[in-house]
């Protein structure tokens, strides 16, 4: 055993589970209270022996902000060092993605006692508050994405915040101490203009194709427009007589997959498309959820999305039940911003091709191959062939609701409505430029495969409505 120096309580949707621990030379371990429990990451199961090395440093590393200059911020605001992510999670670890909190000694005797922390509190934020926020974000001035008060923590690179919100009465909340945050504003990335109507518009694309994807809005608070993403991994559940913001379980794929965020590209270390298939179909997922997956390749090849790397795709873990495939997020296009395809580059290669002019039916099968089950190429060109039909119709009618939506928001001006509209025509062209080049392919005198269906799989057709 570690001579262990300092510890935390680790709980998951309000139980405790275990004990994460860090020794004199910045190790950590991870101890479950029993073998009843139910476990953190699928790269830790259920054991009697202590979790220690890179399944444990992968898990909680994965937990917090990617950049290490909004580390460094954290560090500064609650005096802890911003590289060692166990310091961090004493700072910013009781609302964390997904339903795991990590509390001290002195959080969890207050959370035993059937109390909330005292400052555990909703602090009701105007939209012009709001708006102050997220400008200080694109500007530079925030040197973290969190107020002192606040103790949630996001993963990813993009700047965001995170507030509760409350639908009935239309208020947005600062989520303090351990409250729960329901919802995430990204400005967008900066030095892209627009990225974040980007966004709006490849979210409803996804989702109107039948995928499941986070809820979206674009909304506007004070000087500064946002995408609005509903957490999917916070319900809000009657307890007692009211209304409670409960906690789902989930993990990144990387976090499930024990690779640290550094390497959460495939060409960086990272895992890839059949790697991810593989792991799926070896912890049980259901085969809905691998063609889903594959969905998403297809559907980010067609849009130019390039930054679907294994950290942009999430697991829901209910327990005593088989994982799922989590909602998608994060999709935006490059088409606005790079018109030229040849120096795309997916973020997972399709079979051995990154860039998007070299990937065609060869690479499509070869990915089919890796993943360990030839068949599937039968399910990638049902979704290549489907997708080819419906997405440019899709894109433009979205494109034209997208726009009405910005053009209705206080504020908006024509400057920015233009912008906005050159953001929809550009990733209608990519995506036509795209489909056109792909379904040469699909010319049955040419390849042999023109006379397949094109009819959605069952997975599709099954689902009512995305989860």
């Amino acid at each position: 055993m570690i001579a262990t120096t300092k510890h935390l309580h680790v709980l998951l949707s309000g139980a405790h589970i275990g004990m994460l621990e860090e020794d004199r030379a910045g190790s950590h371990m991870l101890t479950y209270d029993s073998l009843d429990v139910t476990p953190l990451s699928l790269g830790l199961p259920l054991r009697r022996e202590p979790w220690t090395g890179t399944p444990v440093e992968a898990y909680i590393d994965g937990i917090l902000p990617d950049d290490p200059a909004i580390r460094n911020g954290i560090g500064r605001i609650h005096g802890v060092n911003p590289r060692n992510p166990f310091a961090l999670l004493t700072a910013i670890g009781l609302d964390c993605g997904g339903a795991v909190q990590f509390m001290t000694d002195e959080q969890y005797a207050t959370w035993q006692s059937g109390n909330a922390p005292a400052d555990s509190i909703y602090r009701e934020l105007s939209a012009e508050r709001i708006g102050e926020r997220l400008a200080s974000l694109v500007n530079g001035t925030a040197s973290s994405w969190q107020m002192p008060q606040e103790h949630w923590s996001l993963n990813g690179a993009q700047s965001k915040i995170a507030l509760a919100y409350d639908p009935h009465g239309d208020r947005w909340y600062e989520a303090l101490g351990s409250a729960a945050t329901t919802h995430i504003l990204k400005p967008g990335v900066n030095g892209l203009h627009e990225q974040s109507f980007d966004e709006y518009l490849c979210m409803r694309i996804v989702r109107a194709l039948g995928l499941p994807t986070a809820s979206v809005q674009y909304r506007r608070f004070g000087t500064m427009s946002a995408l609005v993403s509903k957490r999917w991994d916070r319900a809000w559940l009657p307890e007692e007589g009211h209304q409670t913001v409960h906690r789902i379980h989930q993990e990144d794929m990387c976090q499930a997959m024990g690779v640290m965020t550094a390497f959460k590209y495939q060409n960086e270390g990272g895992p890839g498309a059949a790697a991810i298939v593989r792991f799926m179909r070896e912890n049980g997922f259901h085969e809905d959820d691998v063609a889903m997956f594959y969905g998403a390749l297809v559907v980010n090849y067609y849009l130019g999305g390039s930054d679907a790397h294994a950290k942009n795709y999430a697991i829901l873990e209910p327990p005593g039940e088989a994982p799922r495939l989590a909602p998608l997020y994060d999709i935006a296009s490059l088409y606005p911003y790079q018109p030229g395809r040849k120096q795309f580059r997916m973020a997972m290669s399709i079979g051995h091709d990154y860039r998007w002019d070299r990937i065609g039916l060869r690479s499509w099968r070869e990915l089919a191959r890796q993943s360990g089950n030839p068949d599937d190429f039968d399910v990638l060109v049902v979704m290549l062939r489907r997708y080819a039909r419906i997405l440019p119709d899709m894109a433009r009618s979205i494109g034209r609701e997208s726009l009405q939506t910005a053009r209705a928001l206080p504020g908006e001006n024509e400057e920015s409505l233009a912008r906005k509209q050159r953001i929809a025509e550009r990733v209608l062209e990519g995506v036509e430029a795209q489909i056109q080049r792909v379904t040469h392919e699909f010319n049955p005198a040419s390849n042999g495969i023109g006379h397949q269906s094109d009819s959605p799989p069952e997975w599709l057709r099954s689902r009512d409505s995305p989860r």
